[in-house]
């Protein structure tokens, strides 16, 4: 039998990192994981054809055994995925944003031992996911317009909230960080309580798209990380319940009363964030 291109233990990082570049969850056909890891590592056509004693692609058993490791030994990908999907954890997102000293140390010495052999133009895997936060949501998005446009059905983005919360530090976008309207709640896993409020329902985008009410760019920002605030309960339940009603007003960035009487401005707002995006799914 030929020489495994990597092990699966050298393949931990790379293969968390492929998923994390795609917003934590990756279709395994649709996505084509096992030509594009590869070309992420640089391998060969002779690497990837190689095959174990009993007949098997080798490159697709150490990529299957890598995933069956993360999931059993590091609790990395979630074993409650659907068929064919893998998801990331919340244990995955930490190791991918700061990987065990053993992990980093596999995949090194692999990468240096590859250094004379790869590619000119083969690029290592970052050492950690390309554009976070920013791709990462974006990245989320794309599955969560997928699956409401290619099987009709809509599902709420629960991996897309919890990273946009993650990524504002389990912070209120609309309290004073000096002055919080609502203390904030400690939680047992040593995060803090908010939630995700959408700033427009899924269903009902959905339909009005169905039915031509929709430009395309209205379209994906309404199914998007930019239809999501991190609020407190507070705020939230503020929004939801006020009398006069509360609307966001995007050009300003605030919720407001239509009267002016009650005014809730963001203050706190990753780059990129909440803003609209042209027909070509750009930021504007």
């Amino acid at each position: 039998m030929a020489e495994q291109a990597i092990t699966q233990e050298q393949l931990f990082l790379p293969l968390l990192h492929f998923m994390a570049d795609h917003g934590g969850e990756i279709d395994r056909q649709k996505d084509d994981l096992l030509n594009a890891l590869a070309d992420r590592l640089g391998l060969t056509d002779e690497e990837r054809d190689r095959t174990t004693e009993g007949g098997r692609n080798q490159w697709q058993s150490t990529v299957e055994y890598s995933r069956f490791k993360l999931l059993a030994v590091y609790d990395a990908i979630d074993e409650d995925s659907p068929h064919g999907t893998w998801r990331l954890t919340d244990r995955g997102w930490t190791i991918v944003k700061s990987p065990p000293a053993e992990m980093e140390e596999y995949f090194r010495e692999w990468w240096e031992q590859r250094e004379t052999e790869r590619p000119a133009d083969t690029l290592p895997p970052p050492s950690r996911p390309s554009g976070l936060p920013s791709a990462r949501l974006e990245n989320m998005t794309q599955g969560l317009i997928r699956e409401v446009t290619e099987e009709l059905r809509v599902k709420r983005n629960g991996e897309l909230a919890r990273a946009l919360r993650e990524e504002y530090g389990y912070r209120c976008q609309l309290c004073d960080l000096e002055d919080p309207e609502c203390p904030r709640i400690p939680m047992a896993d040593g995060r803090y309580y908010v939630e995700a409020h959408h700033l427009g329902g899924l269903a009902e985008v959905v339909a009005r798209y169905e039915h031509g009410q929709l430009s395309d760019s209205e379209y994906a920002n309404l199914t998007s990380w930019h239809n999501i605030v991190v609020v407190c309960p507070y705020h939230h339940m503020l929004i939801h319940h006020h009398d006069p009603t509360i609307e966001f007003v995007q050009e300003e960035l605030v919720f407001r009363t239509a009267d002016g009487t009650t005014e809730l401005p963001i203050v706190r707002r990753l780059p990129s964030h909440l803003k609209p995006v042209d027909n070509d799914g750009e930021d504007t």
